[in-house]
């Protein structure tokens, strides 16, 4: 299995790969979908999934067009009721940003769980920075966090439709969780869920 990170669009968004045979995961395909393929093709691997943990432009940009060549889309329910609202005017309130429509096929929720490419992941709701912001925890290892958790920060609360406070709670409810993982933020290096909990300076 490898898990390797791509530097996506202009506002260097952290767009993953999971790679597992000839199979991979996407997770948050910002931008660059050609340089995204043409990564996987030297991996000989193929995206199967594209795995969203917000609905903001700067994480979506490349969804559609993962979609159109028949890969599976997981979003949360409640981000991708708010894209169809906002007729994919997507940047929720900021940036005046919009981007390709996109079908989401698995609309996800708090505690869901399944099993794709041999990997087990489960759904954490994670509201603040957006309102369905998600976690996704793979093989109770590696937490892919987007905008929530980043190394020694947090996301933003500073657009419209975020809130500090349910962002506090959803970094404390990760916080929670027992023993050590490794944390893949949306922007940023990479981190541990232990070294947050001691380091993390806006979380009190």
């Amino acid at each position: 299995m490898i898990i390797e990170c791509i530097e996506t669009g202009e506002f260097c968004t952290d767009t993953y790969l999971i790679v597992e045979g000839q199979s991979a995961v996407v997770v948050d395909p910002g931008a660059d979908y050609e340089r995204i393929l043409s990564r996987l093709s030297e991996l000989k691997a193929k995206a199967e999934y594209v795995l969203v943990t917000h609905a903001h432009f700067d994480h979506i940009g490349a969804v559609a067009k993962f979609s159109e060549c028949g890969t599976k889309v997981y979003i949360s329910q409640v981000d991708y009721e708010m894209l169809i609202k906002s007729d994919f005017y997507v940047d929720l309130g900021f940036f005046g940003e919009s981007v390709e429509r996109f079908e989401a096929d698995i609309k996800v929720k708090d505690g869901d769980s399944f099993t794709i490419c041999n990997h087990n992941f489960t759904v954490i709701e994670t509201p603040g920075h957006t309102p369905g912001g998600v976690c996704y925890v793979m093989d109770g290892k590696h937490i892919f966090t987007g905008d929530t958790l980043f190394y020694m920060s947090v996301g933003r609360t500073d657009f419209p439709f975020c809130s500090h406070s349910d962002l506090m709670k959803s970094i404390k409810k990760l916080f929670a969780l027992q023993g050590d993982y490794n944390i893949y933020p949306g922007h940023g290096k990479s981190t541990t869920l232990c070294f947050e909990r001691k380091n993390n300076p806006y979380v009190s």
